[in-house]
């Protein structure tokens, strides 16, 4: 039976929403499934159930020591003692100095009402961490809005095999689009700007190997790893030895318009506004714009692995401008 109080802890970050007390917690640990049943959701009370596929190896009723599971510990806990990093399948966690598991609690729950974006969807992550009470283990459910990467564990690296996947997608490196013209009568300038006007900057999102969201799988000695690869962020090099430009988008980007004002913004804020010139005259005095996109890669395993890495891909086809000025030029009187 779960019971919902409030507890005060140091973490701001952290909310304890309950605290269960379970008779089968040495079979979770050896790799059983922890669920909310369907329960009375409108009452203070919700069930849990439990459900296993391996047998109880004994009941563990004190906290867990490094050597009933592990002889070479990699993790440490916050007085410096060593310990294991995986107790079954609950992994040591920094954040919260217990072995924990993500929990899997139905978007419904009361649990999630007050972590909940606008749209009234859950919103970070809840574990189910095992604490020692009075000489017997009981599992306390816990909330941060950032899921935590977990150990390595002993075996596959499920890091090498994401890894080698994201190699197989080839994501591209990204095309720099600028705002820049090539005007009529100069086509042998090339992509021509001016000084003080706002220039446009994206990559070409139509490509969605340069900007896009892809899932991969990959097996191996049984362990499954799924991976989620988004773009977070391009980074623009305008080139002109200012600090370069991070979009958490692809950018806009600017047809050739003649009536369009040089003065208008970017709806995306993705954009630079040179304020040298290039040399006056000299055609091969130019500007190389450079674009690097980063990526995140969360990945999770089917033996309750998790984590997070970012790579980048950069621009390989170099875009150049000329930067000039614009004067006005009065008619004589």
């Amino acid at each position: 039976m779960l019971t919902r109080r409030s507890l005060a802890i140091a973490c701001s970050m952290i909310l304890v929403f309950a605290t269960v007390d379970l008779a089968t917690a040495a079979s979770m640990a050896a790799g059983c499934t922890t669920h909310v049943g369907d329960g009375r959701y409108g009452e203070s009370t919700i069930n849990i159930g439990v459900s296993c596929e391996s047998s109880n190896p004994g009941s563990p009723t004190t906290d867990p020591s490094p050597d009933s599971r592990d002889p070479a510990p990699e993790c440490v806990r916050p007085d410096g003692m060593p310990t294991a990093c995986w107790y079954g399948d609950y992994w040591w966690s920094p954040a919260f100095n217990l072995y924990c598991q993500v929990a899997t609690i139905p978007q419904d729950s009361p649990i999630w009402n007050t972590h909940r974006d606008s749209a009234g969807n859950p919103t970070g992550t809840a574990y189910q961490c095992l604490v020692s009470v009075n000489g017997t283990l009981k599992n306390t459910l816990y909330w941060q809005t950032i899921q935590q990467s977990t150990p390595i564990r002993p075996g596959t690296d499920p890091v090498t095999l994401v890894r080698s996947a994201l190699a197989s997608l080839d994501l591209h490196p990204p095309t720099v689009g600028v705002g820049a013209y090539i005007y009529p009568h100069y086509e042998n300038w090339g992509l021509s700007w001016w000084v003080g006007a706002p220039m446009w900057l994206w990559v070409d999102a139509t490509d969605d190997l340069q900007w896009g969201t892809h899932t991969l799988t990959a097996t191996q000695d049984g362990t499954t790893v799924t991976a989620t690869v988004t773009p977070t962020t391009a980074t623009f090099d305008p080139g002109d030895g200012t600090t370069p430009i991070t979009c958490p988008t692809p950018g806009t980007p600017r047809p050739w318009n003649p009536d369009d004002l040089l003065s208008h913004h970017s709806p995306t804020g993705c954009e630079h506004t040179y304020t040298t010139t290039n040399q006056l005259g000299s055609i091969d005095s130019r500007y190389t714009i450079t674009a690097t996109v980063t990526w995140t890669i969360d990945w999770t395993t089917t033996d309750h692995q998790h984590g997070t890495f970012t790579t980048t891909t950069t621009s390989t086809d170099h875009t150049t401008i000329h930067v000039g000025e614009l004067r006005i030029v009065r008619p004589a009187s």
